[in-house]
């Protein structure tokens, strides 16, 4: 059965120029890319997406430290899909874990990844772990319509 989901690469992903070299681990393990779209982020759309990351997170500084991470920076957006019955999670497990320095030196985090959770908090910013990806069917609905459909 054929699943979507959707990944973002991340400023940081851009200014490493890792955008080929990852998404061509995503075609080599059977992912095909359905739609993809550039943006350079607004405020009000990233705050959208990190609603719900913001208020777990629960810092003060973290509003502000995912607008410096973001605002202005170009991201790329992914809706991907795979003949698979739990494609959110596969792809989860290809990225890695999301604190980069806990994620296995197979996956992508942890092949290209030089930054940590706790480093990220003590420096008051977000981390820098090159993808973004949905973590629930409920996620991939809500994310894809912010981002394909955001005008």
């Amino acid at each position: 059965m054929k699943q979507s989901t959707f990944i973002m690469f991340k400023p940081d992903t851009i200014e490493r120029k890792l955008e080929n070299e990852i998404i061509q681990i995503f075609i080599d393990n059977g992912y095909k890319i359905e739609r993809s779209k550039e943006f350079i982020v607004d405020e009000s759309l990233i705050l959208k997406h990190y609603e719900d990351v913001i208020k777990a997170v629960n810092k003060d500084y973290f509003k502000n430290a995912v607008l410096n991470a973001f605002l202005g920076k170009k991201v790329i957006a992914y809706e991907i899909s795979k003949d698979s019955l739990d494609v959110v999670h596969e792809v989860r497990e290809l990225i890695g874990a999301t604190d980069p320095s806990k994620a296995l030196p197979t996956c992508i985090r942890g092949k290209y990844c030089m930054d940590s959770i706790e480093s990220a908090m003590s420096e008051k910013r977000m981390v820098k772990n090159l993808i973004h990806a949905s973590d629930s069917l409920e996620s991939v609905e809500r994310e894809i319509k912010l981002w394909f459909d955001h005008q």
